[in-house]
């Protein structure tokens, strides 16, 4: 990392504050610029200063510890990645939802789409990949119970893949938005504006009504619908009939009838068939 790139980086950054402000008043509670740290999702679970009506923001140029779903790690690289987290207090009564990443998936489609990038679907329960199943990014969801002097909270962590995805070394097939269907790669501030302020207005559309706000853009989204799937811990297929509008459990049409599949317990992968 260069002083240049990071001051570069650092000094693209300085608008978004005013400019979500402007676009989306009054839900953002305060915003963390990082040069480098372990997990943006771990920095804004430490953080004693979230509210529950409004976003704390945390974007980082490198992370060098980052995580993905069940255990996973999300690779990033400082320049290729956007890797960033936005993080609420729970209200009083309100509970962790596992069907907050489906409607955090459709919003970082959304900030996509605003900026003329196309040509993606959603898997089930947390990725954003291309038409045959390479990763463009992640969705990581993670809750805070009360502990000490900390109110209760969740934290919805997000990884793009901007460039060079294939630099990363993952063992996955993997995209980044050069291999979308856009005349170019939107800059860092307006792909990171549209983002989120999309991720905030489905967020709070979630927080209202569920899923259903979400649910005709997750359907179009789906990337697994229709199509034969295997369940990777146990081997079993079945054909995927989408989520339940509820829960956001992935329904899976197999000889014995119709079985819900939850996202902590299970992963699954397209059956692409000859």
């Amino acid at each position: 990392m260069t002083d240049d790139s990071l001051v570069s980086w650092r000094k693209a950054l300085d608008p978004l504050p005013g400019r979500l402000e402007r676009e989306l008043p009054k839900r953002w509670s305060g915003f963390e610029f990082l040069p480098s740290v372990d997990s943006t999702n771990r920095q804004l679970l430490d953080c004693q200063a979230l509210v529950h009506d409004a976003y704390r923001v945390c974007v980082a140029r490198e992370q060098t510890a980052g995580k993905g779903r069940r255990g996973r790690t999300w690779v990033s690289a400082g320049g290729s990645s956007l890797t960033f987290s936005l993080a609420r207090a729970l209200r009083p009564g309100e509970a962790p939802a596992p069907a907050l990443a489906l409607a955090i998936g459709v919003g970082v489609s959304r900030g996509l789409s605003r900026c003329g990038l196309h040509g993606f679907g959603f898997k089930w329960p947390n990725d954003l990949v291309t038409p045959e199943g390479r990763k463009l990014a992640g969705i990581l969801i993670e809750a805070r119970p009360r502990t000490g002097g900390c109110r209760p909270a969740v934290v919805a962590g997000v990884g793009v893949n901007r460039r060079d995805a294939v630099a990363l070394g993952v063992d996955r097939p993997t995209a980044d938005l050069g291999d979308l269907s856009a005349s170019s790669v939107p800059g860092l501030t307006d792909l990171l504006q549209a983002i989120l302020v999309e991720i905030a207005r489905a967020w709070d559309a979630f927080a209202r009504d569920g899923l259903q706000p979400v649910l005709e853009d997750y359907r179009r989204l789906d990337h697994l619908f229709g199509r034969p799937v295997r369940v990777t811990e146990s081997g079993r297929e079945g054909i995927a009939a989408g989520v339940d509008p509820v829960d956001g459990a992935l329904l899976l049409r197999g000889p014995g009838g119709l079985e819900r599949l939850y996202s902590g317990d299970v992963s699954v992968r397209r059956v692409d068939r000859a």
